[in-house]
């Protein structure tokens, strides 16, 4: 039967089959994470192997600096606003005297600038605000996707320098979204593969996916036979491991 797929595929048959394959799960996306911020680590708020949820902390790093820059730029912008609304009245009673004649032009053109000086300077003062607010953020990592904790590569009390490597903190992987990657017999491979439905099964749960790689180099699979590697994407609930061997039912065309 295999040579006789072989044999339709060598002569450019458009006829459709289905192939049973032997493959094992791997994540479809993993997750580097590192720092913005040069800062000494906090706590570290999971383990390796922990399922973790979207917006979940999993690392923190001291704010005490961080926290007190926020606080000078917040006292700052609060003392430049009273000036601001004392500047705009100032602007507001000189405009009204050059309309009734009684203040010269230069006057009302000095109220004017002062006005602008003090909204720009509070301008700034706001702008060093939002930045240390930002700074401030940065202190906390969070788990971008739902997923679990591959690696921690940082300890309590280590000092994270982001100026002399960028180091990696944690790694997450998806589980919701798995590969199934198995060898396909070389006389089976077809670029109508590629997009094809396919099903991925373990035990007793059955997973619709669809053929996503499809990889032209050639390796070695069973009994030496040439074959090369098949990704299928699919997903799932979120409980199958990676490394779990499965079974893959690529569809008819």
């Amino acid at each position: 039967m295999r040579f006789l797929l072989a044999l339709l595929l060598v002569l450019g048959s458009s006829h459709a089959f289905a192939i049973d394959l032997d493959g094992r799960t791997e994540f479809a996306q993993r997750l580097i994470l590192n720092s913005s911020i040069s800062a000494r680590v906090d706590s570290i708020n999971v383990a390796v192997g922990q399922r973790v949820e979207r917006d979940q902390l999993l690392l923190r790093f001291g704010t005490t600096d961080l926290q007190a820059r926020v606080d000078m730029a917040r006292a700052e912008a609060d003392a430049l606003a009273p000036k601001l609304a004392r500047m705009l009245t100032e602007l507001e009673k000189a405009q009204e005297l050059f309309d009734r004649d009684s203040l010269a032009l230069v006057e009302l053109q000095h109220a004017e600038q002062d006005h602008a000086i003090a909204q720009a300077q509070l301008q700034a003062a706001e702008a060093r605000l939002t930045r240390a607010e930002h700074r401030l953020s940065e202190a906390e990592i969070r788990a971008p996707i739902d997923g679990v904790v591959l690696t921690i590569e940082a300890t309590v009390g280590q000092y994270i320098n982001t100026r002399v490597s960028d180091q990696t903190l944690l790694t997450l992987a998806d589980t919701d979204s798995m590969l199934a990657v198995a060898l396909l017999p070389l006389e089976l491979w077809s670029d109508d593969l590629l997009h094809r439905g396919a099903k991925v099964s373990f035990r007793d749960q059955t997973y619709a996916g669809k053929v996503i790689g499809l990889d032209r180099q050639i390796t070695i699979g069973s009994n030496n036979h040439p074959a090369i590697v098949v990704r299928v994407k699919f997903e799932t609930d979120g409980r199958i491991p990676a490394g779990l061997p499965v079974k893959i039912a690529i569809a008819d065309d």
